[in-house]
């Protein structure tokens, strides 16, 4: 069986045992803070896995959407039918924008010409761009809530379908280009003020779909294929793990709690996305 596991491992990858040890540590944190938290610490998963996968971005976000995918639906078991449908409706038809927009980003990259080694150059150069905005974003964010909650009581945001769809097509984008949507989601989501379940499971259930439908353009250009799904199925134990734990400390938090966790993990986010986003681009 583990000769069987071994054979799985994309062939891309020269480094099997830092991908095993950093492959399965994405893929605990991915599925911790997606079936617990909503997922914003999530996106730190990706760029481990990145370094899991010996640097090659391509190779990291093809393995990463069907480690998404199971985890997703791990946690839409858990949270069944307690989302607020409502909440997440409203950016999905943005979100399919920000997906074509994603992907049409990831088609001219992949079609730019030049070696690879230049076209991995330019991916890496625009995640780095888009995690700089989202984290500094992030930042801004989380300051403009302490400052509320020290003058008065912040009021419960009610968005209309245009912020939905704003919020939305910014996290098709991000999603599709780094799977990096969790603080899109956390900024429009958590000021509606929603019980920690109901606001775990409409994340939940916003992602569910969002990552469906990018696996239409990750496979017609070519980043699911055998190799990453292989991958996935070695690192699928992790994600079972990790789903358990994130359930597990979700019960152990109250509403208070929970709320001031995932601000602290959006800040540790938002410094992250930040501050690689400012080192890769002045490298």
């Amino acid at each position: 069986m583990f000769c069987m596991a071994w054979s799985l491992i994309p062939t891309d990858v020269h480094n099997v045992a830092a991908f095993l040890l950093l492959g399965g540590l994405s893929a605990l944190l991915i599925s911790a803070a997606k079936a617990g938290f909503g997922g914003t610490i999530g996106v730190l998963s990706f760029p481990i896995m990145v370094y899991a996968c010996g640097g090659d971005t391509m190779l990291a976000a093809g393995t990463t959407l069907p480690l998404l995918i199971v985890t997703d639906l791990v946690a839409l078991a858990s949270w069944w039918g307690k989302w607020n449908w409502r909440a997440a409706a409203m950016m999905w038809p943005g979100s399919l924008v920000g997906i074509a927009a994603g992907a049409a980003a990831l088609w001219g990259l992949r079609h730019m010409g030049g070696s690879q080694a230049e076209i991995k150059a330019g991916h890496d150069t625009a995640n780095a761009a888009l995690m700089l905005i989202v984290g500094a974003i992030s930042l801004v964010f989380v300051a403009l809530q302490a400052v509320m909650a020290l003058l008065r009581r912040p009021l419960a945001f009610r968005p209309v379908w245009w912020q939905g769809t704003a919020a939305g097509s910014a996290a098709g984008l991000c999603s599709t280009l780094a799977h990096a949507a969790g603080p899109i989601g956390t900024m429009y989501l958590l000021p509606q003020q929603m019980p920690k379940g109901t606001y775990v499971a409409t994340t939940v259930l916003l992602f569910t779909v969002i990552n469906q439908v990018k696996l239409v353009p990750y496979i017609a250009l070519g980043l699911i294929n055998p190799g990453t799904l292989g991958a996935g199925l070695v690192l699928l134990p992790a994600v079972i793990v990790g789903a358990a734990a994130g359930l597990k400390l979700h019960s152990r938090v109250d509403t208070k709690q929970f709320i001031a966790v995932v601000y602290v993990l959006l800040t540790l986010t938002g410094v992250h996305m930040t501050y690689t986003g400012l080192a890769t681009l002045l490298r």
